[in-house]
């Protein structure tokens, strides 16, 4: 019995469908948003600097 494909052109294929699918997702807004380029600010960048915690909260002693 012979094989209808062969290995090697289905591994290509699928390389390339992932190749495409890859480029795709890059090139989305959706990805560009979560990635902080979405011209929106986002938590990361909201940061502060001299806040106690790590998440950018402030300390319990500066709240009002």
């Amino acid at each position: 019995m012979q094989a209808t494909y062969k290995r090697s052109s289905v591994i290509l294929a699928l390389v390339v469908i992932l190749g495409l699918i890859l480029a795709d997702h890059l090139q989305s807004p959706t990805f560009a948003f979560n990635m902080g380029h979405g011209n929106v600010e986002t938590t990361l960048m909201q940061r502060d600097s001299t806040a106690c915690a790590p998440c950018g909260a402030p300390c319990p002693s500066a709240r009002d």
